[in-house]
């Protein structure tokens, strides 16, 4: 017996899906589309701060995840060195600390190096793998691999702002590629990798021109690539609502995981805050399309209108804070994303999805073509997701063997929730 609402088949997701081992999916963050699901298969939509822990590395006491957590954030970017910043970030337990506290706060940590910001050294970029790929550093990236995004480098390269843009690309591309297999090969590197556009971060057509987003997921034996722009965009988007609207749509429709890593009120040129730019439209939109988003910053910036809150604390929110916390359309309090449900729940077991084996005692084939069968012990409706999170069907399935046509759906992933748990399901 089925019950399609015919409108929603335009939100579901028209992708095939990567594919990834069952291990893989159930210990990782990883992408499906332009989707970034959890490693219990929730959808998630990043919306946090950026942070600077440790005052830029120059206070260890200093650490603030649990007054980010109070302002309704799901996720924080937080800036580290390789080498270089202050001592704290020599301090390997000190990063550890960083991280479990992002957990105990249901925190999702996109950790960031700062190193190469704006530079234009492939080779430099590239040395960087040594310091994300040494045993201490790794140990404790898997130790949180459950809830952690690591943001490569922040900002490197330079492709527009080259005087020979279509080789800078390549070069870019190329550089990217050596790095992703090279982390790949590190013992246990499984982790959602995140690159930042070239040119400062700004230059988001980058991903989109000369396929490089797809050639980068590709390069991927995982498939767990995310991109990142960074809003700075008085002059690449002319501070225009419509053009960053239009820069926004790209990427989506090249159906590809992108995050604006950082959102400002302020862009520093010549001198800090020298330009105003036009937030507002920008994230009313990003609510409109469900565009993922991280605030710059939370403390300790160069420009203080740029902040968040003025010593750290939640009950100091900036005229700024206000509105990113309590903004009525997009608000990380009025608006608040879902937590990840790994972390709200310490593991997958409680409601969510069931190791893939156990599926096929109840529901075959997976993947299917379009007839999917059930050995139900009882009588139970069914209901069926789309990777965005919206409802594309349910179903009663009679006790004992049932059968439901999915021939009207589009290729993708799904996910089927029972009364007991929640599976997914791959439609070919």
């Amino acid at each position: 017996m089925r019950h399609f609402l015919k409108f929603y088949f335009l939100l579901v997701l028209f992708a095939v899906p990567s594919l990834r081992s069952s291990a893989q999916v159930d210990t990782v963050i990883y992408t499906s589309g332009r989707y970034i699901l959890g490693p219990c298969h929730d959808t998630l939509l990043l919306r946090g701060v950026n942070y600077a822990i440790y005052n830029w590395g120059y206070s260890i006491n200093q650490n603030k995840l649990a007054e980010i957590a109070q302002s309704g954030a799901n996720a924080v970017r937080l800036v580290w060195y390789a080498t270089g910043g202050g001592p704290e970030y020599s301090n390997f337990t000190a990063l550890d600390s960083a991280l479990s506290k992002c957990v105990q706060h249901k925190l999702i940590a996109i950790l960031e190096l700062h190193d190469q910001t704006c530079a234009n050294s492939t080779a430099s970029l590239t040395a960087l793998t040594t310091w994300w790929t040494q045993t201490p550093v790794l140990t404790i990236l898997n130790k949180y691999k459950h809830s952690i995004i690591i943001n490569y480098a922040n900002e490197a390269l330079y492709v527009n702002w080259d005087n020979n843009p279509n080789a800078a690309l390549t070069s870019y591309k190329n550089t990217y590629q050596t790095i992703i297999q090279t982390l790949r090969n590190a013992p246990g590197f499984h982790f959602p990798i995140m690159i930042d556009a070239p040119d400062c971060g700004q230059h988001s057509d980058a991903f989109i021109n000369s396929n490089t987003a797809n050639d980068l997921i590709a390069a991927d034996p995982d498939h767990n690539i995310i991109f990142s722009a960074h809003a700075y965009w008085f002059g690449y988007a002319a501070n225009d609502s419509a053009q960053m609207a239009a820069k926004i749509n790209a990427v989506i429709a090249a159906n590809i995981p992108f995050v604006i890593g950082e959102l400002a009120n302020f862009q520093d040129d010549q001198v800090a805050c020298q330009y105003t730019l036009n937030y507002i439209p920008l994230l009313n939109y990003c609510q409109t399309v469900g565009m993922h988003w991280l605030i710059w910053s939370w403390d300790n910036d160069n420009c203080a209108a740029r902040q968040i809150t003025t010593n750290g604390n939640f009950n100091s929110l900036t005229g700024f804070g206000q509105v990113i916390v309590n903004d009525p359309n997009f608000g990380l309090a009025t608006h608040a994303p879902a937590k990840s449900f790994y972390l709200l729940n310490n593991g997958c077991t409680t409601l969510g999805i069931e190791a893939d084996q156990q599926l096929t005692d109840f529901v075959f084939p997976n993947p299917n073509t379009g007839m999917l069968f059930f050995n139900s012990a009882s009588e139970q409706v069914v209901f069926l997701w789309g990777v965005d999170g919206k409802e594309v069907g349910r179903f009663v399935v009679t006790r004992g063997a049932s059968m439901i046509d999915l021939q009207e759906l589009p290729t993708g992933v799904y996910f089927l929730k029972t009364d007991l748990a929640s599976f997914k399901i791959i439609r070919l």
